[in-house]
């Protein structure tokens, strides 16, 4: 006897294996969300520490440079 599946097992077998995809690519997408924010608060902790040692050093050019840095990373995280 052939044990061939019927054209209704056949599409909740494709419904199935393109729900896992799609399951699969969300996820994907949120894990890339995490790591991009995880790495922008990074920046923006080490950026905000450099303009903190520029200031205590009364260093006006490097604090004017790290703050328009801050200033770009800023902008990145609104969009």
């Amino acid at each position: 006897m052939d044990k061939k599946k019927s054209y209704t097992e056949m599409m909740k077998a494709c419904a199935m294996t393109r729900k896992s995809a799609t399951d699969q690519s969300m996820m994907d997408v949120y894990i890339d969300m995490i790591l991009s924010e995880i790495l922008l608060k990074s920046k923006k902790e080490k950026l905000e520490k450099k303009i903190n040692d520029a200031l205590d050093e009364k260093n006006e050019e490097r604090f004017l440079v790290l703050s328009h840095q801050l200033k770009d990373l800023h902008q990145q995280l609104e969009m």
